[in-house]
């Protein structure tokens, strides 16, 4: 199915293409599957197999086969390699680098962005973000949370809103107001442990 130029980005041809791109350009891994890709982006594994083909073609990413598997990198040796990769830590961004800073945080059952740069991660039409609003829901040591995300800001250069409830307040069928308006609107998973999927039972 073609999708539009993203909202977050219009620059890129689709909004495919850019999650891939960020999820290959800036996940941990060096290199991932057609189908971990699919995984990872919720987009179907035809859709990904085609828009990695293109970005093959064009010396963007580079794959290699082992076994049936065909593994996905990024081309590092681009001259525009650095640029690309700043462009899609400031946009696509920083659901892996909140990922990375956030996953070994003690007490984090789950992290979700919500608010505009959710709004313009969904194709959701707006101003440009100016700054990303994070919801961690568990019990944590707020000081190692706020450490941890200006690590996130450094690399994106944008300002990072960390706010925590807990696993009650996030699954009250009567929640508090700010739970209440943020699982109303866009809501971005960066992780959940064990499998636990907050957001739908949200």
């Amino acid at each position: 199915m073609k999708t539009s130029a993203p909202a977050l980005l219009p620059l890129f041809r689709s909004q495919h293409q850019l999650v891939l791109l960020g999820e290959i350009f800036l996940g941990p891994e060096p290199d991932l599957s057609i189908a971990e890709l699919a995984h990872r982006t919720g987009i179907p594994g035809p859709t990904v197999s085609r828009e990695v083909s293109r970005l093959a073609n064009h010396g963007v990413v580079l794959t290699r086969k082992r076994g049936r598997l065909v593994l996905v990198q990024p081309n590092k040796d681009l001259p525009w390699a650095v640029e690309l990769r700043s462009i899609l830590a400031q946009t696509i961004g920083p659901l892996g680098l909140l990922q990375e800073a956030l996953s070994d945080l003690e007490g984090a059952e789950a992290v979700f962005v919500f608010g505009s740069w959710a709004e313009r991660y969904r194709g959701e039409v707006g101003p440009f973000p100016q700054d990303v609003d994070v919801l961690v829901v568990g019990t944590v040591e707020r000081p190692r949370l706020h450490a941890a995300c200006r690590l996130v800001e450094k690399s994106l250069r944008v300002e990072v809103n960390p706010a925590v409830v807990t696993p009650e307040e996030w699954a009250a069928r009567e929640p508090e107001s700010f739970v209440d308006t943020v699982r109303s609107r866009a809501l971005v998973v960066v992780f959940e442990r064990d499998g636990r999927d907050l957001a739908a039972a949200s």
